[in-house]
């Protein structure tokens, strides 16, 4: 699996409400910063896009907009294996 392929897994599973699997994917600091960027979010998830922005050394950074009634929220995510697994590392939020 490329980086492109596991956040589009990754952005798949938040829409399809797995909690857990999408938890997995985040290092510590960016499931901190996941909790204020998703609080606006609508609920439900109902799609989702992934664009590639970057890629900068090991790291591979994403625009990633969620979609619902009533509105959406996007954030930049940065992407890096980590002992060889794909990661979210940072979360930061796009206008």
């Amino acid at each position: 699996m490329n980086a492109q392929e596991f956040m589009q897994a990754h952005a798949d599973n938040a829409v399809a409400g797995k909690i857990p699997e999408v938890m997995k994917d985040l290092t510590p600091e960016a499931l901190a910063q996941v909790m204020g960027l998703m609080a606006g979010a609508p609920n439900p998830l109902k799609s989702n896009k992934v664009v590639a922005v970057s890629q900068a050394g090991g790291d591979h950074i994403f625009d990633v907009s969620y979609f619902g009634d009533g509105g959406s929220v996007s954030m930049r995510e940065t992407v890096r294996e980590i002992d060889g697994v794909w990661k979210i590392a940072l979360l930061t939020a796009v206008p």
